[in-house]
């Protein structure tokens, strides 16, 4: 269905945050564009610090882990942060989240959205510099070989992820869910 080769990615287990950057303005959105900046100060560092550019929309999966032993928590340990007002501060530290930057759709005053998936990669890897627990690019490999992409597979559910997403290396942007 998505051709082949197909690109694979790890399916994390938290939820959708769509980062936008406008100059120095930083806001987070949820799926359902829910303005959830306030809630995660941390995300606006990380990006404010380790992503390039002027202006930009990423779309991301943000996963919570535990803050003494780095295992990721299932979804239901961060939603608590989502809706949070209050006690901010405390809740970074107790919950803390990494942000897995799986797709960009705008950048420095340019539409992505039609470009293919390979080459709105290409602008992730240039413009994020990962920092290990707190932002990096989403874990992906680009195979024909179904054993291959089996064993990363095998690998994503070891860690404690979902399961793979496969898309197809040549797609324009699609929102929405899958």
């Amino acid at each position: 269905k998505v051709g082949r080769p197909a690109v694979f990615e790890y399916k994390y287990d938290g939820f959708r945050m769509l980062i936008s950057r406008e100059g120095k303005e930083i806001k987070l959105f949820t799926r359902r564009l829910e303005n959830v900046t306030n809630q995660f100060p941390d995300v606006v560092e990380a990006v404010r610090k380790n992503v390039e550019g002027v202006s930009f929309m990423l779309d991301s999966e943000v996963v919570g882990f535990d803050p003494e032993t780095k295992v990721y928590k299932p979804f239901e340990a961060i939603s608590q942060r989502i809706k949070r007002k209050y006690e901010i501060e405390k809740l970074v530290k107790q919950l803390p989240v990494e942000v897995n930057i799986f797709d960009v759709v705008y950048y420095n005053d340019k539409s992505l959205l039609n470009l293919p998936f390979k080459e709105r990669r290409k602008v992730i890897e240039k413009i994020v510099s990962p920092v290990k627990s707190k932002i990096r690019i989403a874990e992906q490999i680009i195979t024909s070989d179904e054993k291959e992409a089996l064993e990363f597979y095998k690998e994503a559910l070891k860690l404690g992820e979902e399961g793979i997403m496969v898309k197809n290396i040549e797609a324009p942007y699609q929102s929405g869910r899958r």
